[in-house]
């Protein structure tokens, strides 16, 4: 079996413990292990990094067992910066066979890892790590709020305010002052349907009829705490958003490189850099990413027969922005992924069509970044003769289905009527 470090470490993390095993290989071939078990309080975390820095150790595997690994891999990562940490999905683990009953978990990781019998999954390193944890935080808080603004659409229908029925927003500039003078409960119909501004004020004596109805006390209460807690969500993310541009500076010009793809704006942006981050070489190539990130379609054959399978599970931070992008990319007018968003639809449909627009999205920003090269939209693919002629006939049909007779010339050269 080939041996790929001589020296190697294997980490079985738990909520209180860490068992840590240590395997080095002797001059006669041998191997050697040493296992220790620390608790997970910082000094002793502490202990255990030295005491990996004792022995020399250049790399150390360990699973992504729920959030336990996280201050494991921070200390490792604050002590040492030339050691090797290989995250090891735990699935990958149990697939190798020999296994042995009484052989400890660190034990089997640390001849996994010495082997090579495992790979990595990509491991941010700390600055990305706190980008990270502010991308994911706010899209919590984004989550939050739509709950919120959910609640408060239902209260109102509830109590027969028809606002969503006339207005495109209810939390815009105008819904918002008409629902608090619905809360205050002092003004007429009228006078709060006269509070509408822009193109809406065409739309009063509907407005009027929509904030007829009234409130009950616990009802007013309860809107009341809901757009309290909306507000102060929204200076949470002007306040996250702060952040998030400080931690970008030290990537400018890949968030600049970025910014010309349709569809990324500064928060997608981040949060591409925060879950794949900057350097490309960690993937083995665009179809990697695009898997890790879950946007590879599933594969399911049998006899050779090919059946419909769901999208692999992979970073669900990431495939979220991704989609979301794609569909304000498909929304761009003359970008080329709404006339491939418009291509792709007769044949997936809405939902795989825009997974399959998110994924050619990734693979741009991918070579963007590995080769630092600005954006191009992807050139039309141009159709085969045998294409082209089955595109003639197709469209042919369906003119002359409609009662007319189609002459076709190609450029330069009369054809014959079809």
């Amino acid at each position: 079996m080939e041996v790929m470090y001589d020296v190697s470490a294997g980490i079985d993390v738990h909520r209180d413990t860490v068992v840590v095993s240590i395997r080095k290989r002797t001059e006669h071939g041998r191997e050697v292990v040493e296992t220790r078990t620390f608790a997970t309080f910082h000094d002793s975390l502490l202990e255990m990094a030295a005491w990996l820095e004792e022995h020399e150790v250049p790399i150390v595997g360990l699973e992504s067992t729920g959030v336990y690994w996280k201050p494991v891999v921070r200390v490792m990562q604050l002590r040492s910066r030339k050691q090797v940490i290989w995250l090891v999905n735990p699935a990958e683990v149990k697939k190798v066979p020999g296994r042995k009953t009484d052989v400890t978990d660190s034990q089997w990781l640390s001849k996994l890892v010495m082997h090579g019998l495992v790979s990595p999954s990509f491991l941010p390193g700390l600055e990305l790590e706190e980008l990270r944890k502010l991308t994911r935080f706010r899209t919590k808080l984004v989550s939050e709020q739509s709950s919120y603004k959910n609640r408060l659409l239902k209260e109102l229908e509830s109590s027969g305010i028809k606002l969503a029925s006339v207005c495109s927003d209810v939390f815009g500039k105008s819904g918002r002052a008409m629902l608090a003078a619905l809360l205050e409960g002092k003004r007429t119909p009228a006078e709060i349907a006269d509070l509408a501004v822009g193109a809406l004020r065409s739309k009063i004596p509907t407005l009027e009829r929509a904030v007829s109805g009234s409130f009950s006390g616990a009802t007013q209460f309860v809107l009341k705490q809901i757009l309290e807690r909306m507000d102060q969500l929204q200076r949470d993310l002007a306040s996250i958003d702060e952040q998030i541009q400080q931690r970008l500076q030290r990537y400018a010009p890949d968030v600049e490189r970025l910014r010309s793809v349709p569809g990324l704006d500064h928060i997608t942006i981040a949060a591409i850099l925060a879950e794949a981050g900057p350097d490309m070489s960690v993937f083995r190539g665009a179809e990697q990413l695009a898997a890790w990130s879950g946007l590879s379609p599933g594969s399911n054959e049998s006899a050779g027969k090919h059946k419909a399978a769901p999208t692999r599970k992979g970073d669900k931070y990431l495939r979220t922005a991704l989609v979301q992008a794609a569909w304000s990319a498909v929304r761009t007018r003359g970008a080329f992924w709404a006339q491939k968003f418009r291509q792709l639809i007769v044949r997936l449909g809405p939902k795989k069509t825009i997974v399959a627009i998110a994924r050619r999205m990734l693979v741009a920003v991918f070579y963007m970044l590995r080769d630092s090269t600005p954006y191009r939209p992807p050139a039309p693919a141009t159709p085969t003769p045998d294409k082209t002629k089955r595109l003639v006939r197709r469209l042919t049909a369906q003119i002359e289905a409609l009662g007319f007779r189609v002459t076709l010339e190609s450029a330069g050269v009369a054809a014959p009527a079809t």
